[in-house]
């Protein structure tokens, strides 16, 4: 698979995931609900994938 994208871009999805977990923290600890653990889930995801994006963009691929 090759995908081109941006140090921005990137860096965007790994800020979009960060924002996503802290959220669901968030809402899961005032509410209580177990259903908010799945979004803090995706933000890790989108934190991870972001983080392997970028590693990439900057070494040249060899991550």
């Amino acid at each position: 698979m090759n995908v081109n994208i941006s140090s921005r871009g990137a860096l965007f999805l790994v800020f979009v995931g960060i924002v996503l977990a802290v959220a669901g923290s968030v809402v899961a600890h005032v509410t209580g609900g177990a259903a908010w653990r799945y979004l803090i889930v995706i933000g890790g995801l989108l934190q991870s994938i972001g983080w392997v994006l970028y590693l990439r963009r900057i070494r040249g691929g060899a991550v």
